[in-house]
C-alpha cells in the first residue's frame, strides 16, 4: 500500500479532469481542495450528491462545491484588484478589514485565486454548508485502500476573480 501512495504522490494532478474558469463566471467562490497530485485526488473525493466540480484557475487545480456568492464576494474582488499587486500581508489586511482571514491556507494565494479560512464561510455564502469539520468530514468519499487518515484535510474556500497578468 505505501509503494502504492509514493507512486500516486509523485503522479501530476490528471488535467484533463479540469475545466479552466471563464471570465463570465467570475467571480465565483468554490468549497473544496486544492490537488496537488494523483494522491490529493484520490484520497480527497467529495460525494457525488454535492455536485463536485474540478476547475482550473490562474494554474490551480481545485476539487470542490460551487457556492452561491453573497455580494461580499464581488467586493474583495474589487478591492484586491484596487489593490494589485498583492502580497500575503496586503491580502491578510484586506481579509481583516472584511472580518475575513486565511491563517490555515495563505498558502494557496496566486493572482485570481484568493483563499479564505473555511470558518468564514457565513460570511461569503448563504449556502446550507456548516463550517463546522465534522459535517465537512461527512461530505468525503473514503477509499478504503487508504489508510483512513488519508482523507484527514482542511476544507478552503478559494474566491476566483479575474486574474490581471
Amino acid at each position: 500500500m505505501i509503494n502504492t501512495i509514493t507512486k500516486l504522490f509523485d503522479q501530476p494532478v490528471e488535467k484533463k479532469r479540469y475545466t479552466p474558469t471563464t471570465s463570465k463566471q467570475l467571480p465565483e467562490i468554490i468549497m473544496g481542495f486544492v490537488m496537488k497530485n494523483r494522491y490529493d485526488e484520490r484520497r480527497l473525493k467529495i460525494k457525488t450528491l454535492m455536485n463536485p466540480v474540478n476547475v482550473v484557475h490562474s494554474t490551480i487545480h481545485i476539487h470542490g462545491v460551487r457556492l452561491d456568492s453573497l455580494e461580499t464576494v464581488n467586493h474583495l474582488c474589487e478591492t484586491i484588484t484596487r489593490a494589485e499587486p498583492i502580497t500575503v500581508e496586503s491580502y491578510k489586511n484586506i481579509l481583516k478589514y472584511n472580518r475575513l482571514s486565511c491563517d490555515n491556507c495563505s498558502q494557496h494565494l496566486r493572482p485570481g485565486v484568493y483563499p479564505v479560512d473555511i470558518k468564514c464561510l457565513p460570511i461569503l455564502s448563504r449556502n446550507r454548508h456548516k463550517s463546522d469539520y465534522l459535517y465537512l468530514r461527512s461530505l468525503l468519499e473514503h477509499d478504503e485502500k487508504l489508510p483512513w487518515f488519508s482523507s484527514w484535510a482542511e476544507f478552503n474556500i478559494f474566491v476566483l476573480c479575474p486574474s490581471i497578468i
